[in-house]
């Protein structure tokens, strides 16, 4: 790879990080400004894991751990799906009402990082809360 390649490549790499890590920046101001309810997936997944309420499934696939958690509150229910021995790696993270679906969260879309704080529904933060 010649020199020219290579500075182009990183010049490339450090702008998409650059407008990525800005975009994030923007919306959580904008959910602030709005005072939208917020919560990281981490935050939804360690309530899910943690409640009393939780029922919970454990089963191996090609010598992986997945963890499965089924939670009902009031109306709503939650799903989480990790992976690994202790559960460490949120694969799928869903809450729904009556009305429909609330939040998803999918590893593979890549569309909110675990520990990035996302806006959540007024009704499911005063449950999680």
């Amino acid at each position: 790879m010649s020199e020219v390649q290579q500075f182009i490549r990183d010049i490339t790499t450090k702008a998409k990080d650059t407008f990525s890590n800005t975009s994030q920046l923007v919306k959580e101001k904008i959910n602030t400004v709005l005072q939208r309810p917020m919560a990281t997936i981490d935050d939804l997944a360690q309530y899910i894991s943690a409640h009393p309420d939780t029922s919970f499934d454990t089963k191996e696939f090609l010598g992986f751990q997945y963890h499965f958690y089924h939670l009902k509150v009031s109306d709503f229910v939650f799903y989480l799906e990790t992976k690994g021995d202790h559960g460490d790696y949120i694969l799928d993270l869903s809450v729904c009402s009556p009305e429909g679906t609330l939040f998803e969260y999918h590893s593979f879309e890549k569309k909110y990082g675990a520990d990035e704080k996302v806006p959540i529904p007024a009704a499911l933060a005063s449950i999680i809360q």
